[in-house]
């Protein structure tokens, strides 16, 4: 006779982008395992495909979920969420002061204490001009290998291209589904510094996942900061 499957206790969060309700369970050992071997590969894709194919079997409702939708900071927030219900509300890291690469110290963070850091007046919908707006998307799980990088004109021209959803321009809406990469490549690199700067700025203000917390640094007697942010400081 074959023994009875294991049922596992279900809890409800918010998605943070949508604020629409899901169920979740959390991660059984299987799953564990899946996550500790991707992270001890340390390769990016494995631990990419790791944590989007565990989320997805942990999220029971809607049965229509898709993780692979859902931008970054909602998979980072729903991981944390679901890590916390298997393995426990206390997560711990090393740390190194900043200043001063002698002191390393193990930090014990309650996960349930890590939230969604948010900018007022954050929007997708961008206007660039009295008559034109950009609607954006948020950054998606492929960006947990590639970052989300704004550090040159270059790398910030292709995240841009990445992410933008539509194209407002009075009346008309040209959905970058229905244009080609070099279109909205040419179209991007017609913008000022001005409107260009408008839709950098999206990325520095939308919502992410963060904690800073103060560690003392016992050699010096001293104490520092530490900031999290994004699911590789927690991972």
């Amino acid at each position: 006779m074959a023994l009875p499957k294991h049922i596992r206790p279900e809890y409800t969060t918010t998605v943070p982008s949508t604020g629409k309700r899901i169920k979740y369970q959390p991660f059984s050992v299987k799953e564990e395992k899946v996550l500790v071997l991707a992270a001890e590969s340390q390769d990016s894709d494995e631990v990419t495909n790791a944590i989007t194919n565990v989320l997805q079997s942990c999220v029971t409702s809607p049965s229509d979920f898709k993780v692979s939708e859902l931008a970054l900071f909602d998979i980072e927030f729903l991981f944390l969420k679901a890590r916390s219900k298997s393995a426990g509300e206390k997560l711990k890291i090393m740390v190194t002061d900043p200043t001063d690469e002698t002191f390393t110290k193990e930090v014990e963070i309650n996960i349930d204490k890590i939230g969604i850091e948010r900018t007022e007046d954050h929007t997708d919908l961008i206007q660039i001009s009295d008559n034109s707006y950009v609607k954006m998307k948020y950054p998606d799980i492929s960006f947990f290998n590639d970052g989300i990088a704004t550090d040159n004109i270059a790398s910030t021209t292709k995240l841009i291209a990445r992410c933008v959803a539509s194209i407002i321009v009075e009346e008309e809406v040209y959905n970058t589904g229905d244009i080609t990469p070099e279109e909205l490549d040419e179209w991007l690199d017609g913008l000022t510094t001005e409107q260009f700067k408008k839709i950098t700025d999206f990325f520095s203000s939308m919502p992410k996942l963060t904690h800073s917390f103060s560690v003392k640094n016992t050699n010096k007697d001293t104490t520092f900061t530490i900031k999290l942010e994004g699911l590789a400081d927690f991972f």
